[in-house]
């Protein structure tokens, strides 16, 4: 019993140690602290007032205006767009972002019954890069209705943007026919990527790391390269 106290006891210290520092993180105005880089190419400092986050966009469009004000306790608010920006970069860096965070504006593939082609553009955050592609990820609410009731649910989406490309894929749409004439054959390949000797390692990175996606696209174009040289 008393080891099962002390263990409820570390519990309950490191759930206070992380509420604290999700706290401290919050009071801190350094972690809403931005560089913004509009399209004309000036770079505008300063704090987030109102972000773009679909955590905050009930009302508005999700990942898509915010507003920016010059130090933390200024009230002259200034709004942006994504159609007005080209990245805004987070001044504070972390253990798990030395780096710092970067959001970057682009369309987002989100094709529609009358154009597949449709695209929305919107702000999403830089996950991970290469010479051939680089990943992204934001949030979006999924709604869906029941016979008594409408549920609405926070989702994160993983996209992909190949170099050369501005526009944004959601993962769900790289197996689909809507890349045809841009990547020939990648439907195809992304599917059987995870069949054969390897598939069953693939699936497991696939469940835990957005990273397979450059993965298979690097293995897709290496394959392209090697048919051509045949």
């Amino acid at each position: 019993m008393n080891r099962l106290l002390s263990l409820a006891a570390v519990a309950l210290l490191a759930a206070g140690t992380l509420f604290r520092a999700e706290a401290q993180k919050k009071n801190d105005p350094e972690y809403r602290r931005v560089t913004v880089t509009l399209a004309s190419g000036e770079q505008v400092e300063g704090y987030i007032h109102r972000g773009w986050y679909a955590e905050s966009s009930l009302l508005k469009r999700e990942n898509f205006s915010f507003k920016l004000v010059p130090s933390p306790d200024s009230k002259q608010a200034t709004k942006y767009t994504a159609d007005e920006v080209l990245s805004i970069d987070f001044a504070k860096t972390t253990e798990a972002h030395p780096d710092g965070i970067r959001w970057e504006s682009h369309p987002v593939a989100a094709p529609g019954l009358s154009d597949r082609n449709r695209v929305m553009q919107r702000l999403v955050c830089c996950d991970e890069k290469n010479d051939h592609a680089a990943l992204y990820w934001w949030k979006t609410w999924d709604v869906t209705t029941n016979k008594n009731r409408t549920v609405r649910r926070l989702i994160t989406v993983y996209g992909i943007r190949f170099e050369g490309d501005d526009i944004v894929y959601p993962f769900s749409l790289v197996s689909t026919v809507l890349l045809k004439e841009k990547k020939p054959g990648l439907k195809e390949f992304s599917k059987a990527w995870f069949k054969g000797p390897e598939g069953k390692a693939r699936k497991a990175e696939a469940k835990n790391s957005a990273a397979w996606m450059l993965h298979m696209y690097d293995d897709y174009l290496a394959s392209r390269t090697a048919e051509q040289n045949l």
